[in-house]
């Protein structure tokens, strides 16, 4: 009778580690997926990463940059409603607060210069970026590039206006 309690509590407790492995597992799998979201969606403005991805894009691509304006969006305060549904309340409280943060935005008024390659890599650029940015804006002029004796419209250099907003969470 002992060796069958003691073969029983040994499969109890060997069940119970595989239990505490696959919880663990999961774990590091939501630890790597909110990381992913907090590059994509970052918590805070953090202006300086997204400018810095931006003139990265920019050299990579050919795409000059001649300026850039800023404008940064404060979070607005969230009223929430209390709700009566306690699977909602359980899954707050469990979580230490709410899931969903508020967003803001950043938005960017780039001026640049290029050739409509280096201006269509520049947006695909932007486009595969890890952090989001939505092109909202494009505007364009023909142009002849410093030093060439080519008149505007006869060759393949245009200016650029372009607005890029970027979001960010609240802390």
């Amino acid at each position: 009778g002992q060796a069958m309690s003691e073969a029983a509590l040994l499969a109890n407790e060997t069940q119970v580690g595989s239990q505490v492995k696959s919880l663990i597992t999961t774990y590091q799998g939501e630890a790597s997926s909110t990381q992913s979201v907090n590059l994509a969606l970052p918590v805070g403005q953090n202006v300086a990463d997204a400018l810095a991805q931006v003139f990265g894009i920019a050299a990579n691509t050919g795409f000059d940059l001649t300026g850039t304006g800023i404008t940064v969006q404060s979070i607005q305060p969230t009223v929430t409603q209390p709700t009566t549904d306690s699977t909602t309340i359980g899954s707050v409280s469990a979580a230490g607060g709410s899931i969903v943060r508020p967003a803001g935005t950043v938005t960017f008024a780039i001026t640049g210069s290029g050739s409509y390659e280096s201006l269509t890599s520049f947006l695909q650029g932007l486009e595969n970026n890890i952090r989001l940015f939505d092109v909202t804006g494009i505007s364009m002029q023909p142009a002849a590039p410093a030093g060439s004796k080519v008149q505007a419209g006869g060759a393949d250099f245009f200016n650029y206006t372009i607005t890029v907003v970027t979001y960010y969470q609240s802390s």
